[in-house]
C-alpha cells in the first residue's frame, strides 16, 4: 500500500489547528473527510489518497483521543475501491434494466398483436365463415390438440360428435328462420296478416328480428326489417271482449276482430267478475303480489320477476272495474314462461283456472302489451250472446 510522501512529515502538534479537545492528531477537515466514509466504499483516486493519508496519520501517532482511536479501529484495515469499477457496475445494471424493459415492452406488444389477431379471427369465424368451413376449422383444431396429446382419442371423438350435432341444429335453425321469414313476407304480400296473426306472433316471440316501433301516434310490428302491421294508439279504436264460458279473449281494432285468444278465467270460488273494465296501466316484468295463507292468516308476498315462484309472465295489464266494485285487483297477464305447459293444464277445465285474472300466453300478451294503449275498454261476459245453449251442446262438424 502506498501513501503520499507528505504523510510521514506531519507533526502531531499542528494536526488540530482549531484546538478541539476531541481531536489530537486530525484536523476538523480531516475528520469531516473520513468520518462518514465506508471502509470498503468506492471513491475517486484523489479521495482514496487523502483517506489513506489520514489513516496513516492515525496509525503513526503516539497518542490518540478516544474519538481518533475509534476511527483507527474502524479504518485500520480499510480497503477502498476505485469509483470506476462501481460506475462500470452501474452502467451494467442500467444496460440490464434497459434490456429487461425492452424485452417486457416487446412481450407486451406481441401479446397485444396476438390478442388483436385472435379477436379478428373470432369475428371472421363467427360472421364471415360459413357453417361448413367452421366445422372444418373446429375439426382441425381438435385434431391438432389430439396430436399434441392434449386431447385423448375418446375426447376427440366426443368433441367431433358434439360438433356434428351442433352444426346440424344450427343448420336446422337457420333453415327454419329462413322459412319463417319467407312465410311472413308472403303473408304480407298476400294481405293475409290478419288471418295469420296468431301464428306469426307465436313464431316471432323472443326473436331478435321482431321489433315494435313507435312513431307519432302509431306503433308498428316489424320483423326482419319489414312492417307486418301498424296500429294507431287511439284507445277508442280498440275493444276487448272476454267470454268466460268459451275461454276466449277477442281483440277488436277499428271494428274488426284482430285476434281470438285462448284464455284462462277464474276457477270455482274465485270466478272472474263480469262487467265493464278499463285498462289503467301496463307494467313490463311486474312484481307479483301473491296472497298466501300462513298460520291461518292471509299474507301478501311480493315475488319479483325472474323468481321461480313468479307466475304472471312478462306483462301486467291492470283493469279497473267501471260498473261497480270488484272483490280484489284484476289484470290481464301471462303465465310463468318456465311453466308454459301449466297454461294447457289450467285451460283443460276453466273452473280449475286462475285466481280470477284473465290469463293468456306470453306471445299474445307481449303483442297486446306493446300495441294496446291505456284507456281501452274491456268487457267480460259469461257467455257469447249470439250462441244459444243448443249450439253450445251441439257436436262440431268434422
Amino acid at each position: 500500500m502506498s501513501y503520499p510522501e507528505s504523510v510521514s512529515n506531519i507533526k502531531p502538534e499542528t494536526a488540530n489547528p482549531t484546538g478541539d479537545e476531541r481531536l489530537s492528531i486530525l484536523s476538523v477537515t480531516d475528520y469531516n473527510l473520513i468520518a462518514n466514509k465506508d471502509p470498503r466504499g468506492s471513491y475517486d483516486r484523489r479521495t482514496r489518497e487523502n483517506l489513506y493519508w489520514i489513516i496513516e496519520k492515525l496509525a503513526n501517532a503516539y497518542r490518540l483521543t478516544p474519538l481518533e482511536r475509534r476511527l483507527l479501529e474502524k479504518f485500520g484495515n480499510a480497503n477502498f475501491k476505485a469509483l470506476e469499477s462501481k460506475e462500470k457496475k452501474v452502467k451494467i445494471e442500467v444496460a440490464r434494466y434497459r434490456l429487461s424493459r425492452g424485452v417486457k415492452r416487446s412481450i407486451k406488444l406481441t401479446g397485444i398483436a396476438l390478442l388483436f389477431l385472435m379477436s379478428a379471427g373470432m369475428v371472421v369465424y363467427q360472421f364471415v365463415v360459413d357453417a361448413e368451413t367452421r366445422k372444418e376449422i373446429d375439426m382441425a383444431y381438435y385434431a391438432g390438440l389430439n396430436q399434441l396429446g392434449l386431447v385423448s382419442r375418446e375426447d376427440f371423438e366426443k368433441a367431433r360428435k358434439d360438433l356434428d350435432a351442433t352444426y346440424l341444429k344450427l343448420a336446422e335453425t337457420r333453415k327454419n328462420n329462413q322459412e319463417l321469414s319467407q312465410r311472413v313476407e308472403q303473408m304480407i304480400l298476400n294481405n293475409k296478416v290478419t288471418e295469420n296473426l296468431k301464428y306469426i306472433l307465436k313464431q316471432i316471440y323472443n326473436d331478435p328480428r321482431a321489433k315494435y316501433v313507435k312513431k307519432r301516434k302509431r306503433i308498428s310490428l316489424v320483423f326482419n326489417d319489414r312492417t307486418i302491421a301498424s296500429y294507431k294508439t287511439n284507445p277508442e279504436l280498440w275493444y276487448i271482449l272476454g267470454v268466460i264460458e268459451s275461454g276466449t279473449l277477442r281483440v277488436y281494432y277499428d271494428n274488426q276482430e284482430l285476434l281470438e285468444i285462448e284464455t284462462i278465467f277464474g276457477r270455482f270460488g274465485e270466478e272472474t267478475p263480469t262487467g265493464e273494465y278499463e285498462i289503467v296501466n301496463k307494467v313490463y316484468k311486474p312484481t307479483w303480489y301473491k296472497k298466501e295463507r300462513i298460520d291461518g292468516q292471509v299474507r301478501v308476498r311480493a315475488i319479483p320477476f325472474g323468481h321461480q315462484d313468479h307466475d304472471i309472465g312478462h306483462w301486467w295489464m291492470g283493469l279497473k272495474k267501471l260498473d261497480g266494485k270488484a272483490p280484489g285487483s284484476y289484470g290481464i297477464h301471462g303465465v310463468n314462461v318456465q311453466k308454459v305447459n301449466e297454461f294447457f293444464k289450467k285451460n283443460f277445465d276453466w273452473r280449475n283456472g286462475s285466481a280470477g285474472c284473465p290469463n293468456i300466453q306470453d306471445w299474445y300478451l307481449h303483442f297486446l302489451g306493446k300495441v294496446v294503449p291505456k284507456g281501452v275498454r274491456v268487457n267480460i261476459v259469461q257467455k257469447d250472446k249470439w250462441q244459444s245453449d243448443s249450439d253450445a251442446l251441439a257436436p262440431s262438424a268434422t
